[in-house]
């Protein structure tokens, strides 16, 4: 036991203290305060021009120019020239766009837009934007309502609440609670995904730099492989919940201070919608694919002479993490498709396609417990095996393919 606190405490204080460590942390601390900075941060690059100036020529009669309000970015004119001189005002650059309104031959409301140059997307957007506005006032107008009509229906929201008559089963989420928990869960495989990716070659990076300098032999010649293998990945994990901690302590910090406690306000609206079960599993399978991969980073870098071998060792878990990765962003538009079922059990990829089932579906707990057992027994079997495997693959200095390293290991592991 002493042995292996004094291999834990060096690989976690070591990695601790390394400058690259800091600087990524450092790093990501600044992307963090960017996005909570950002509205301050794009000011400092916007321009000070003058709005975006658009000439209403209303051909319809009834005033459908009306309904277009002028913003910050838009103002909108109404004109009594003809659409000609208004296009030569817009070549002389006097009026950046025409508008012009007109009514079909059922009478409906036409707009036609017109441009020197294609417009920005995000000018382009709010045009479209005011259009559909003005588009649904003006219709409502010829159904002659009054004010007080014409705002209720404008105001009118309705949710549609799930009632399941099943006996023994739980009423539906919500839309807004299944879209909450499908933001969240992307984020959760984000993170998954880049912490997993960074410590998986962290650990693979050192015990193959312990290797390739011939130290591993000193070191297990003073205490058994076993107590080295548990010391390297539970030494690189703890370094990965510091990290972790850090970043979301000071997530949490910049959303209270920044833009007078906005962001604290919508963190925790969203962590409001969000149940205590599905919170917890997110937990679970957070640590539990960190520690999976970790053994898994530690096996392979066992098995290759130089640090340099690593990235070609790795490789296959690195795309099997893009595959985990690529299947969750295509939940995001439908959690309840098969592929997201299968994936979801699948001990390599379940930690980030399986929080988001369990938030973005009305699927029973049980099924998510049954996938969190999959990948606990996962995690004991690859543990056990890397036990065995270890002491024969960590002094192996052959050369060859990967393939022929993992039998040459277990061979000298019998």
């Amino acid at each position: 036991m002493n042995k292996f606190i004094l291999l834990f405490s060096q690989s976690y204080t070591n990695k601790l203290k390394a400058k690259s460590f800091l600087i990524t942390t450092l790093i990501m601390l600044a992307g963090i305060a960017c996005f909570f900075m950002w509205p301050t941060i794009s000011s400092w690059f916007s321009s000070d021009d003058k709005p975006m100036t658009v000439a209403v020529s209303d051909q319809t009669n009834a005033q459908a120019a009306t309904y277009f309000h002028s913003s910050k970015q838009i103002k909108f004119t109404p004109t009594t020239r003809s659409v000609h001189q208004e296009e030569q005002r817009i070549v002389k650059g006097k009026t950046d766009a025409l508008l012009v309104l007109s009514l079909d031959q059922k009478g409906a409301l036409q707009a036609e837009l017109k441009t020197k140059n294609p417009l920005q997307l995000t000018d382009q957007q709010m045009l479209e934007e005011q259009t559909r506005a003005a588009n649904q006032l003006f219709t409502i107008q010829q159904l002659n309502l009054s004010a007080e009509q014409a705002q209720k229906i404008m105001n009118q929201k309705i949710e549609l609440h799930q009632k399941v008559l099943t006996k023994n089963a739980e009423n539906g989420k919500t839309s807004g609670q299944k879209s909450t928990a499908t933001l969240v869960s992307y984020a959760v495989a984000f993170i998954i995904y880049l912490f997993v990716l960074s410590y998986l070659s962290i650990i693979s990076s050192e015990i193959a730099a312990e290797k390739d300098s011939r130290i591993m032999e000193i070191i297990i010649s003073s205490t058994s492989p076993v107590t080295h293998l548990l010391s390297r990945v539970f030494g690189t994990l703890a370094l990965a919940m510091t990290q972790f901690i850090v970043l979301i302590g000071g997530a949490l910090l910049m959303a209270r201070a920044f833009q007078d406690g906005k962001y604290w306000d919508m963190v925790s609206t969203l962590l409001s919608e969000l149940t205590l079960g599905y919170t917890v599993f997110a937990i679970l399978f957070f640590f539990l694919a960190c520690l999976l991969y970790t053994l898994v980073g530690a096996v392979l870098g066992s098995l290759v002479n130089k640090v340099q071998d690593v990235g070609q060792a790795v490789m296959p878990v690195t795309m099997l993490l893009m595959v985990g990765f690529f299947i969750a962003i295509s939940g995001m538009s439908n959690p309840d498709t098969m592929l997201i079922k299968i994936f979801s059990y699948v001990p390599f990829t379940a930690s980030m396609i399986m929080p988001m089932r369990i938030g973005a579906t009305d699927m029973a707990l049980w099924q998510a417990f049954v996938s969190l057992v999959f990948l606990v027994l996962t995690i004991i079997g690859l543990f056990l095996f890397s036990l065995r495997f270890y002491r024969g693959s960590v002094l192996t200095y052959s050369n060859g393919s990967i393939i022929k390293k993992i039998k040459q290991a277990i061979l000298l592991s019998k």
